[in-house]
């Protein structure tokens, strides 16, 4: 015999939508993973791509993936990093 699913609403349908954490430090976590407080970020760093490149410029300087630069594939591998880093904490990434 099925038992019956039993579900725990975290909301009632409010019109202004869902929070959790009404602080930044409230704890939280997700799938059984150890509540913390909210991940601090701290990275600056912007990571902008070429979405175009004209054909008759003669100094053009081509680079992998469409980065202008080494220092900006650091900035987005630390970005990428620091965001995996963070689910991880938060228990939504294993």
């Amino acid at each position: 015999m099925a038992q019956p699913t039993e579900y725990e609403q975290l909301t009632y349908n409010a019109p202004d939508g869902a929070q959790f954490g009404r602080t930044s430090t409230d704890l939280i976590s997700f799938y059984g993973a150890t509540p913390v407080v909210r991940p601090l970020t701290t990275l600056t760093l912007d990571v902008s791509t070429v979405s175009s490149t004209s054909i008759s410029t003669l100094a053009c300087v081509v680079t992998s993936w469409m980065f202008q630069s080494q220092a900006e594939i650091n900035n987005f591998v630390t970005a990428i990093s620091t965001m995996q880093y963070t689910l991880k904490q938060l228990g939504l990434l294993a």
